[in-house]
């Protein structure tokens, strides 16, 4: 009878893990977090690390040109460069 018990326990206690484990991580916010900019500037912080964060910020505000926009905050943004690198399209 014990064993039946100690079965039915361990069967329980699975199963509480399990349906904890589905439930996954939580209390997070569907909306994704805003790009970190460099300070002072409206420019994101990858086009200071890698050359795709140039190109890649490049494409977007050529992308998103309109006479309604405002401007951009330039500001001491420095573009990253490597003179290594393959030519990219814009």
């Amino acid at each position: 009878m014990q064993t039946t018990s100690r079965k039915q326990l361990l069967l329980v206690a699975l199963g509480t893990v399990a349906l904890l484990a589905a439930c996954g991580g939580g209390g997070g916010s569907s909306e994704p977090a805003p790009p970190a900019v460099v300070a002072g500037t409206d420019v994101p912080v990858a086009v200071e690390q890698s050359v795709k964060g140039v190109i890649d910020y490049a494409k977007a505000q050529i992308a998103a040109t309109s006479e309604t926009s405002d401007p951009q905050i330039i500001g001491n943004a420095k573009l990253f460069t490597d003179d290594t690198a393959e030519p990219s399209d814009i």
